[in-house]
């Protein structure tokens, strides 16, 4: 028999039950041999694997449309692709289970695998489908009620149309927006291009926005025993407690009539709330969490926790996009908490009445995703672990203790306040046990008008103040990573409809660092913009009908639905768009992409620009050559485009921490000069 996993860490935990030995790639015991793809083991060819003449870029050649699509090894993974090619054959008359992962991409990554190694007939193979951790008992049981692969054939359909979809979308629009135009080359995807298209379209409304001033009168109401809410005056005309100009005559009548007077009577709305600690996390709330408590970039997040999973060994895999444990991981709930339990004295507010099967907020397999759960610890953070690696699993330790605590309850109290003829309102919360909340807040808690009291005798209330208040209209915040994380796992269309998720919770940390790498977003003051290059990218795009459907995230969940309900008809579908995308007239839709300069050279006076490494003077290719440049990184320190362009009007931009040659430590320095080193030099970037 023959096991094949995805990952090395998988088939290790199948060897340690199965008793195997390890070989070189894979593991062996009693004529059962178990393997592993580390991912993706193959890729499909570029272009120019079909036609030498493709790896010039032409607009005539497209589009480019394989009749059947071929692969290769991937060069990192070559070697252990060649150990599972083999061993596909040599059992190729064995029973073979499958164990990649329980998804569309682990199907994907083994049936492309099956196919590189020639086999047809898969009559034997059955589907090991598991979306628990791996015990010993689940890996038996999991072997034991394996499925013939074939009961699977219609995911794998959907993993094939999905990686050609993309394949088609970035090999052929990638040509056509890149072709006329300078380096680097317009990178176009089904899913990047419409995060970035919701960055930019962020940008416009923030900039756009014109705050309008507003007034509320706010009251402070007090009870017989001195407990006092803030109350604030409902407009009768429509209901809100805003005053907008054209209503600040009724806003100082009220002020007025109301001055002096006790309330007359009170109306209740009571009603007893629970609150759950959030779930466990997965890799997108952790990531979303990490940003805000320590300011770590998505991509960075995923590392550390890959690594306190495969070297650390103390937490569960980190690529999941679970955020619950499966009805069969209650002992290893249970077991995990008992070994953490004595160490943190969070564990001291749990109620372990909670680690049940019956409390589906923790336990509930019908929402488990891609054959992973929640991410938890395992095990305490081994000593030498270094800070931030310390960071990011004390995250999912709080989350992991948390789940398990009493729920926060409360009474919400809407109370409307009649004074005379006017209405003051106010929503509070009346505590009747806090909880969890009495160790952690609720990061996303979205009811902070809710006044939180003790108990309110709304009988016997009185008015003791009354204030006017100014203030102006908001517009919504510039996207950071964590609420660019979170649009991007509920991400909402046209009059703020409900759309399905864009990227998985693995690869959405990828695409962010895509759109950083191509140029096409920049982070300021931990905001998110879009560049010149990536407005270029979309205006281009918006030229077009056909072609501003990358640009659309609503377009981009659709084909998702699409891609599941009929995987034959949405590679259909995909190929027939391109084609019609890349007839556009290039004359007519496509122009040059001019970057813009960032000031005059000092020393010929020509423009300077952007380049990979630093900041370079146009006259480069030029008579009289010009190589001046100031360097992106000098001294362990980054300039900026804006200190660039600073220094070269002859300002000192901010201070950097950075080290000169001599130096092993950081001091604050100018940007000028760092010991010996020169901000800028006559070499090119």
């Amino acid at each position: 028999m023959l096991i094949l996993c995805e990952k090395p860490s998988v088939a290790k935990e199948f060897a340690l039950v199965l008793g195997a030995v390890a070989k070189k790639g894979y593991y062996e015991a009693d004529g059962t041999a178990i393997t592993y793809c580390v991912g993706h083991l193959f890729e499909p060819l570029d272009p120019e694997g079909y036609d030498p003449k493709l790896k010039k870029w032409s607009i005539d050649d497209l589009p480019i449309i394989p009749a059947a699509f071929r692969y290769q090894m991937i060069a990192s993974t070559k070697d252990q692709a060649k150990v599972v090619i083999g061993l596909l054959r040599s059992h190729a008359r064995d029973e073979v289970i499958i164990a990649t992962d329980a998804g569309r991409e682990g199907e994907l990554i083994a049936r492309v695998a099956i196919a590189q190694a020639g086999i047809m007939d898969t009559v034997r193979y059955r589907r090991f489908w598991v979306s628990q951790a791996l015990t010993p008992a689940i890996i038996f049981a999991g072997i034991r009620d394996s499925k013939p692969l074939a009961e699977y054939d219609a995911l794998a359909a959907q993993g094939f149309a999905r990686q050609r979809a993309d394949w088609l979308v970035g090999m052929n629009l990638s040509r056509f927006m890149s072709i006329g135009n300078p380096p680097p080359t317009f990178s176009v995807g089904r899913v990047q291009t419409a995060v970035l298209s919701c960055i930019a379209a962020r940008n416009n409304e923030v900039k756009r926005f014109v705050p309008v001033p507003y007034k509320e009168l706010e009251a402070c109401v007090s009870s017989a025993d001195g407990v006092t809410v803030k109350a604030f005056l409902e407009n009768p005309q429509t209901g809100k407690t805003a005053f907008f100009k054209e209503d600040e005559a009724r806003l100082l009548a009220a002020l007025q009539d109301c001055k002096g007077k006790g309330v007359d009577s009170v109306a209740v709305d009571s009603k007893e709330k629970r609150q759950k600690p959030e779930k466990l996390l997965n890799i997108t709330a952790l990531q979303k969490a990490a940003f805000r408590k320590f300011g770590y970039r998505p991509e960075e997040t995923l590392a550390i926790a890959q690594s306190l999973y495969e070297t650390r060994k103390c937490l569960s895999y980190p690529r999941t996009p679970s955020r619950v444990m499966g009805d069969g991981n209650v002992e290893l709930f249970r077991d995990t908490f008992e070994l953490l339990r004595g160490g943190f004295e969070l564990s001291k507010f749990c109620d372990t009445s909670l680690i049940s099967a019956d409390n589906k907020h923790i336990f509930n397999l019908a929402a488990l995703e891609d054959g992973h759960h929640a991410l938890i610890p395992l095990a305490a953070l081994p000593q030498g672990a270094d800070e931030k690696e310390r960071n990011v699993y004390n995250i999912v330790l709080n989350s992991f203790f948390a789940v398990c605590m009493p729920d926060f309850i409360y009474n919400k109290k809407s109370l409307a306040f009649h004074v005379g003829d006017w209405v003051f309102v106010s929503d509070i919360r009346e505590v009747i046990q806090r909880g969890w909340r009495e160790v952690f807040q609720d990061d996303d808690d979205k009811s902070d008008e809710e006044q939180e009291v003790p108990a309110f005798d709304e009988k016997n209330c009185f008015l003791t103040a009354l204030t006017i208040l100014e203030k102006k209209t908001r517009a919504k915040k510039e996207f950071a990573l964590d609420t660019l994380l979170a649009f991007m796992e509920h991400p909402r269309g046209e009059g703020e409809a409900k759309l399905a998720g864009l990227g998985t919770p693995a690869t959405r940390a990828e695409i962010i660092k895509t759109l950083f790498a191509r140029q096409y977003v920049i982070e300021e003051k931990k905001k998110l913009y879009a560049t010149d290059r990536g407005r270029f990218l979309l205006e281009r795009l918006s030229k077009n009908t056909e072609l501003s459907k990358m640009a659309d995230a609503a377009r981009t969940t659709e084909w998702e639905q699409r891609l599941a309900q009929d995987p034959a008809a949405f590679e259909k579908e995909i190929e027939e768009y391109v084609a019609r995308c890349v007839r556009v007239d290039p004359q007519s839709e496509r122009s040059v992409f001019q970057e813009k300069p960032l000031g005059c050279c000092p020393l010929c006076k020509r423009q300077v620009f952007e380049t990979k490494t630093g900041y370079g003077c146009s006259g480069y290719k030029q008579q009289p050559k010009c190589d001046f440049v100031i360097w992106k990184t000098v001294a362990g320190a980054c300039v900026s485009p804006v200190d660039a362009a600073l220094l070269l009007v002859g300002k000192r931009p901010k201070s950097r921490n950075a080290k000169t040659k001599r130096e092993s430590h950081s001091r604050r320095c100018s940007p000028f000069r760092a010991g010996k080193s020169r901000l800028y030099s006559s070499r090119r970037a």
